[in-house]
């Protein structure tokens, strides 16, 4: 089916000044033909709810203006029974990404911005791990996907970073493909849009939505937080479905990247919005975007590459915050939308004046886009697929193959092995610059991980390989099943983990951080003083907390604590210094200096 979300080149009408949805008007010809067809489609999707086991819906369609369906079936609270409404707010997930690509074209035809301007003139602090790309990147490239960077979502999901904290940490984030070489989904590089907004115009990004977008087009109910979502008179809890059951989840909070993805919405709210876009950027007289900065958002930029998945859809490409998809020969503007607990489809077929919303209370689930389609082919009258029998057909696919994978991945498992250590061992703090700490503990008999606030147990799988085998809350995508890997120093103590958190990219290396006390200066006090090897005095000295070793003729080392007595030397590869301690004085009784051809003795001269 249609996981890949797209769309394409648009040829507009004149501009027509005119008011938003229309209420209280006479219909159309074909604005009535489109109401008449969607007689009776209440029943279609409440079997559809109970197929795809979704809670509640909220469906919004326009046709030359008018809002001819806009209903809610299904619950917004399952548990009470409360039913979804036109009003009700659900999370819009990546839907807000066209509201931040909206801001930088209104930035554009102010003079200020070009799609084409490097992000460094706009944030000269911006760096990516690449320096030709930390140089060359454009605020096109940021929008449009094609910056190189996979999606590293795990390093800001469930955070507690600030949208700066983030941006200074970009540079430590591994890319998998050089600029411009293909499309790669990225939801870091529309945050870094949204803080070049903010640094442009000296207000946040959300001030910059409602002043530019929100309040012209009378979207009063919008907002961007979940506190705001809950302090409404009518919003959805979030549900997830595990082990074919439907329960509710606690809100996601992923205001940090607020602008890839935290609007809350409604169906009335966002029918203002997609009518103004099919009305090249005119809402109730106002121009709020030119129609050519318009067209270019609209247009295709970047081909999304794969097999297409239907007949019926063979091209797909992004826009600029939209996809574009070719569908049965129809230019549709499009985006999904997914967020712990909801998922959406937002979009228009802008030669046709159709507009479509459609937001559920279910994690990742396919119904919006089947029922897009369904939609689709109703409106237009064209033969139709039934969209909603494949994509039931589609959700016993996955199942069953994800049955195999993990009968084929157990296969793979090397039975009988043992941890090359006690578990006790593998407690710790490690840490990566871009992803920040991982804290390894022991939970009754357990290891147990937790990053960004989110804690799972793990199973040994084989050798030094643990598995996720449980998590301690309810996550957008699943952990289960995810393989942590530590590994040894050539010392043969614990030193790295590494954690697949980026399929597209290497595995995310993690060093092990000695414990505090390790780096006192108390501990490190004992070491100091003059030690013989062959002849020649090594002092050890104390300065600003931090070890270090000066050795006749050669630069002074510094000694980062790496274990228990036992310090690396900083920027040499397996260079190790040793203290063997004199368990009843407590005194340094000798020093084993460790390299990589061999390991020398030196004795103490005069320990103070």
């Amino acid at each position: 089916m249609l996981k890949k979300i797209a769309f394409s080149f648009l040829l507009y009408l004149p501009v027509l000044l005119q008011a938003g949805v229309s209420d209280g008007v006479a219909l159309s010809k074909k604005a009535a033909a489109a109401r008449d067809a969607l007689e009776g489609f209440d029943e279609v999707v409440a079997k559809a709810l109970d197929d795809f086991q979704v809670p509640g819906v909220g469906i919004g369609v326009i046709v030359d203006g008018h809002l001819v369906y806009a209903k809610g079936i299904g619950y917004r609270d399952l548990e009470n029974k409360v039913p979804v409404t036109p009003d009700t707010l659900f999370a819009i997930g990546s839907c807000t990404k066209a509201f931040t690509a909206f801001i930088v074209g209104s930035l554009i035809d102010e003079g200020l911005l070009s799609w084409d301007e490097f992000v460094i003139d706009v944030l000269p602090e911006f760096r990516l791990w690449d320096q030709y790309a930390t140089q060359n990147l454009k605020i096109r490239d940021l929008l449009t996907h094609r910056t190189g960077m996979p999606r590293h979502d795990f390093m800001w999901y469930n955070s507690a970073l600030t949208r700066l904290e983030v941006m200074k940490r970009l540079r430590f984030l591994e890319p998998s493909l050089d600029i411009r070489e293909r499309y790669q989904y990225n939801n870091l590089m529309y945050l870094t849009a949204g803080y070049a907004i903010e640094q442009m115009t000296g207000k946040t990004w959300e001030e910059i939505v409602i002043g530019r977008i929100l309040k012209p087009l009378g979207m009063n109910h919008t907002n961007f937080s979940i506190d705001a979502m809950q302090q409404s008179h009518d919003f959805s809890y979030p549900y997830l479905e595990r082990g074919k059951q439907l329960r509710r989840i606690p809100f996601r909070n992923i205001s940090v990247i607020g602008p890839a993805g935290s609007i809350n919405s409604s169906v009335n709210d966002l029918a203002q919005w997609i009518q103004m876009q099919m009305n090249r950027g005119v809402f109730n007289d106002q121009i709020l975007i030119s129609p050519s900065t318009l067209q270019e958002m609209h247009s295709p930029q970047v081909i999304i590459p794969g097999v297409p998945e239907s007949k019926e859809s063979l091209l797909y490409a992004y826009g600029i915050g939209w996809a574009i998809l070719s569908y049965k020969g129809h230019y549709y503007v499009s985006h999904d939308g997914g967020v712990d607990g909801f998922t959406s489809v937002v979009g228009f077929l802008p030669h046709e004046k159709v507009g479509l919303i459609i937001l559920c209370n279910k994690n990742l689930t396919t119904l919006p886009r089947y029922l897009s389609l369904q939609i689709i082919d109703k409106i237009l009258n064209i033969p139709s697929v039934d969209w909603l029998a494949e994509g039931v057909d589609g959700i016993r696919k996955y199942q069953e193959t994800m049955k195999e994978k993990r009968a084929h991945e157990d296969m793979m498992r090397k039975k009988g092995t043992n941890p090359s250590h006690a578990l006790e061992e593998y407690v710790g703090e490690y840490e990566h610059p871009g992803y920040g700490k991982v804290n390894i503990d022991l939970v009754d008999g357990k290891l147990r991980a937790t990053f960004n606030g989110i804690a799972c147990l793990l199973d040994h799988w084989h050798y030094d390989i643990f598995t996720v085998s449980d998590e301690a809350q309810d996550l957008i995508i699943s952990l289960e099943g995810m393989k942590f890997t530590f590994r040894n120093s050539i010392d043969g103590e614990i030193a790295e983990l590494t954690i697949p958190f980026e399929p597209t990219a290497n595995d995310v290396v993690y060093k092990r951080k000695p414990t505090e006390v390790l780096s006192t200066t108390a501990y490190l006090r004992q070491f100091v003083g003059n030690y013989e090897i062959y002849g020649y005095t090594v002092e050890i000295i104390l300065r600003d907390r931090t070890l270090a070793a000066i050795i006749p003729g050669q630069p002074c080392y510094e000694l980062v604590p790496h274990g228990e007595n036992e310090f690396t030397v900083k920027s040499m590869t397996g260079y190790t210094v040793r203290f063997i301690m004199d368990p009843e004085r407590n005194l340094v009784e000798e020093v084993l200096l460790i390299q990589p051809y061999g390991a020398f003795r030196a004795k103490p001269k005069n320990l103070p």
